[in-house]
Protein backbone atom coordinates (compact mmCIF):
# COMPACT_ATOMS: atom_id res chain seq x y z
CA UNK A 1 0.00 0.00 0.00
CA UNK A 2 1.77 2.94 -1.15
CA UNK A 3 1.92 5.81 1.76
CA UNK A 4 0.90 8.79 0.12
CA UNK A 5 -2.59 7.67 -1.26
CA UNK A 6 -5.28 9.47 -0.60
CA UNK A 7 -8.49 7.51 1.10
CA UNK A 8 -10.08 8.09 -2.22
CA UNK A 9 -7.28 6.64 -3.97
CA UNK A 10 -6.85 3.35 -1.94
CA UNK A 11 -10.65 2.94 -1.61
CA UNK A 12 -10.58 3.10 -5.33
CA UNK A 13 -7.92 0.68 -5.00
CA UNK A 14 -9.21 -1.55 -2.63
CA UNK A 15 -12.36 -2.03 -4.75
CA UNK A 16 -10.52 -2.77 -7.55
CA UNK A 17 -8.56 -5.35 -5.99
CA UNK A 18 -11.65 -7.04 -4.97
CA UNK A 19 -12.78 -6.98 -8.44
CA UNK A 20 -9.94 -8.67 -9.53
CA UNK A 21 -9.97 -11.60 -6.81
CA UNK A 22 -13.47 -12.22 -7.43
CA UNK A 23 -12.73 -12.55 -11.09
CA UNK A 24 -10.35 -15.47 -10.65
CA UNK A 25 -12.74 -17.19 -8.13
CA UNK A 26 -15.66 -19.18 -9.60
CA UNK A 27 -19.41 -18.79 -8.93
CA UNK A 28 -20.76 -19.10 -5.76
CA UNK A 29 -20.91 -17.67 -1.84
CA UNK A 30 -16.97 -16.86 -1.36
CA UNK A 31 -17.31 -15.04 -4.90
CA UNK A 32 -20.60 -13.34 -3.86
CA UNK A 33 -18.16 -11.86 -0.46
CA UNK A 34 -15.63 -10.41 -2.21
CA UNK A 35 -18.10 -8.89 -4.86
CA UNK A 36 -19.99 -7.17 -1.72
CA UNK A 37 -16.76 -5.91 -0.19
CA UNK A 38 -15.33 -4.38 -4.04
CA UNK A 39 -19.30 -2.42 -3.58
CA UNK A 40 -18.51 -1.24 -0.03
CA UNK A 41 -15.18 0.05 -1.14
CA UNK A 42 -16.91 1.62 -4.06
CA UNK A 43 -19.68 3.45 -1.42
CA UNK A 44 -16.82 4.66 0.77
CA UNK A 45 -14.74 6.22 -2.11
CA UNK A 46 -18.18 8.13 -3.27
CA UNK A 47 -18.73 8.79 0.38
CA UNK A 48 -15.68 10.42 0.79
CA UNK A 49 -15.36 12.39 -2.48
CA UNK A 50 -19.14 13.57 -1.17
CA UNK A 51 -17.79 14.73 2.69
CA UNK A 52 -14.95 16.37 1.16
CA UNK A 53 -17.14 18.15 -0.67
CA UNK A 54 -19.56 19.46 1.68
CA UNK A 55 -16.88 20.42 3.82
CA UNK A 56 -15.03 22.46 1.00
CA UNK A 57 -18.97 23.69 0.53
CA UNK A 58 -19.03 24.62 4.10
CA UNK A 59 -15.62 26.61 3.90
CA UNK A 60 -16.23 28.21 0.47
CA UNK A 61 -18.70 31.25 1.97
CA UNK A 62 -15.44 32.38 4.86
CA UNK A 63 -13.35 31.88 1.37
CA UNK A 64 -15.27 34.00 -0.71
CA UNK A 65 -15.29 36.69 2.38
CA UNK A 66 -11.73 36.77 3.13
CA UNK A 67 -10.93 37.39 -0.56
CA UNK A 68 -13.64 40.52 -0.84
CA UNK A 69 -11.69 41.70 2.15
CA UNK A 70 -8.52 41.77 0.71
CA UNK A 71 -9.56 42.94 -2.80
CA UNK A 72 -10.79 45.93 -1.09
CA UNK A 73 -7.67 46.57 1.18
CA UNK A 74 -5.55 46.86 -2.14
CA UNK A 75 -5.91 50.64 -3.38
CA UNK A 76 -4.99 51.08 -6.98
CA UNK A 77 -2.02 53.73 -7.48
CA UNK A 78 -3.41 56.66 -9.71
CA UNK A 79 0.09 58.21 -9.68
CA UNK A 80 -0.70 60.95 -7.28
CA UNK A 81 1.60 61.22 -4.30
CA UNK A 82 1.03 62.78 -1.20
Amino acid sequence: MPNDETPRQRYRRLAGECLAVAKAMPEGKDRTVVLEMALIWHRLTNEYVGATMLLFDRKRPAIQQQQQQQQQQIQPDDGKKE
